[in-house]
C-alpha cells in the first residue's frame, strides 16, 4: 500500500514539474525569438542640431628665433606652460668641438687617476710628484706581484698620460704637469665648449609650441578686425609664409575662432549671440565643446565669416590652426524611441504604449526630429503634458512601455 502511494506521489511531482517547464518555455522562448519583445522604454537623449563649418584659430603668438644655425634641443616639451625667463631650448652650434672635448676627456681621466693615487698613498701626497714617475713606480710593483691585469691598466694609463701631456699647453714642469695646471686647462676647455651652445629663454609666459606654420605673423590677435573676408579662400590656396623660428609662446589669456558657414546652411546669427561650438579633428574626434560670444561679422560681397572670442580651453587647441567646427544650433533633452513606433491616429502623431495594467493605449508625442532609426520627442512640461492645438495631452515618459511594432497590436489589447 505504501509503495502504491509512493508511486502516485512521484508521478504527481513529475507532472507538476512538467507543467512548470511548459509554462516556463512559453514565457522564455518568445522572449528569445523576439515574439514577445514588442515594447521598450524610451531613452533619455540630448538631441543636438549641428551646423557644420570651417574654422581658423587665431592666437597671440610670440615667435623666438636663433641668431645662428645649429641643432635644436627641446628643454620644454610641446604644450607645456613656461614663465618669463625660463630656458626653453638649446642650440648646439655647428662649429666642430670634437678636439676640445677629447682633450677635456683626457684631462679628466688624468685627474681621476691622481685622485685614485692620492687615496692609495695615505699621507704621502703623490700629486706633488711627477705623474709618469708614479705610474712607472706602480707598474714596477705590479710586475713584482704578477698583477697582469693591473699591468695592462697601468700601461694604458701611461699612454693616456703621455697623450694628455703632449696636448696640454699649460703649466709644464719637466716631463710632468701639476694638478693646478690641469684644473686651469679643464676650466678653459669648458669655457670654450660652452661658447658653442646657446640657450633661448622666454620673454613671455604662456604655452610653448614648436609647431610653427607660418601664419603666426598674419593671423594676429591685435589685427583681428583687419583680417580680410577672403581669408578662407586664401588658406586653401596658400601655405603659410616660411620663417626660421625655433618655437613660439602662446598667450592663453584670449584667442579667437574664425568660422565660415556654407551658404546652404542658413543661419541668422548676430553680434552678441553666444554660440555653442564643437571643435573636432579631421577624423571627427571631439576636441572641445565651448560656448563663445560672437564679436564680429566680416563680410565683403560673396565672402563672409564670423569671429568668436574664447577665454578658456586654449590648451586644447594650441596646436590647431585649421579646425573642423560644428555649431550646436539646438540642444534639447528629449526621449528617443524607434522611428518605427511612430503612428498617426485620429490626426495625432503618437505611439502605442502598454499601460501598467497591460492594456494597449495611444499617447500623443511631439516629434522634434527624426532620422532613419529614431524619433526624438519632447518630454513635455513639468507634468508630462504637450500642447496640440488648444488642448493638452499627456505624453510618454521615460517609464512608458512603447510598442516597437505598433501594427502587431490593437488599441485595447491586453498584453501579459
Amino acid at each position: 500500500m505504501k509503495g502504491y502511494q509512493g508511486d502516485i506521489k512521484r508521478k504527481a511531482i513529475l507532472f507538476i514539474g512538467f507543467v512548470f517547464l511548459i509554462l516556463l518555455a512559453l514565457n522564455i522562448f518568445p522572449e528569445l525569438f523576439g515574439d514577445n519583445n514588442i515594447y521598450m522604454v524610451p531613452e533619455a537623449y540630448e538631441y543636438k542640431v549641428r551646423v557644420p563649418a570651417q574654422g581658423i584659430v587665431v592666437r597671440d603668438e610670440k615667435l623666438y628665433f636663433a641668431n645662428t644655425e645649429g641643432d635644436i634641443f627641446k628643454v620644454v616639451k610641446e604644450g607645456e606652460r613656461v614663465r618669463v625667463g625660463q630656458r626653453v631650448a638649446d642650440i648646439l652650434l655647428l662649429e666642430d668641438t670634437t678636439d676640445l672635448k677629447e682633450e677635456l676627456s683626457q684631462i679628466e681621466n688624468i685627474l681621476n687617476f691622481y685622485d685614485e693615487m692620492l687615496a692609495g698613498n695615505g699621507d704621502d701626497n703623490p700629486l706633488n710628484s711627477n705623474g709618469v714617475d708614479l705610474l712607472v713606480s706602480r707598474l714596477h710593483q705590479q710586475l713584482l706581484e704578477g698583477d697582469y691585469q693591473g699591468i695592462n691598466d697601468t700601461k694604458e694609463s701611461i699612454s693616456l698620460y703621455n697623450e694628455t701631456v703632449q696636448n696640454f699647453s699649460g703649466n709644464i714642469e719637466g716631463s710632468g704637469i701639476t694638478t693646478e695646471g690641469l684644473n686651469e686647462r679643464r676650466d678653459y676647455l669648458l669655457s670654450r665648449i660652452s661658447q658653442f651652445n646657446k640657450s633661448i629663454h622666454s620673454l613671455n609666459s604662456g604655452i610653448v609650441s614648436y609647431e610653427v606654420d607660418g601664419w603666426e605673423e598674419e593671423l594676429v590677435v591685435d589685427g583681428i578686425n583687419s583680417i580680410e573676408a577672403d581669408i578662407f579662400n586664401r588658406v586653401q590656396a596658400e601655405e603659410g609664409k616660411g620663417n626660421n623660428a625655433v618655437f613660439k609662446i602662446i598667450d592663453d589669456y584670449q584667442w579667437y575662432l574664425l568660422i565660415d558657414i556654407a551658404d546652404e546652411n542658413q543661419v541668422d546669427y548676430e553680434i552678441g549671440d553666444s554660440l555653442d561650438v564643437l571643435i573636432t579633428t579631421e577624423d571627427k574626434r571631439d576636441i572641445v565643446e565651448i560656448r563663445m560670444p560672437l564679436v564680429e561679422i566680416v563680410e565683403d560681397r560673396e565672402d563672409k565669416f564670423y569671429i568668436l572670442r574664447g577665454t578658456s580651453f586654449l590648451e586644447k587647441v594650441f596646436d590647431i590652426r585649421f579646425a573642423n567646427v560644428e555649431i550646436i544650433d539646438l540642444k534639447e533633452d528629449t526621449l528617443r524611441v524607434p522611428a518605427a513606433a511612430i503612428v498617426e491616429i485620429d490626426g495625432k502623431t503618437g505611439v502605442k504604449v502598454k499601460e501598467f495594467y497591460g492594456v494597449v493605449t495611444f499617447r500623443p508625442v511631439e516629434v522634434l526630429a527624426m532620422d532613419e532609426r529614431y524619433a526624438y520627442v519632447s518630454k513635455g512640461d513639468n507634468n508630462g503634458y504637450i500642447e496640440i492645438g488648444e488642448e493638452s495631452f499627456r505624453t510618454i515618459s521615460i517609464f512608458s512601455e512603447v510598442i516597437g511594432k505598433p501594427n502587431s497590436v490593437n488599441l485595447g489589447d491586453i498584453l501579459n
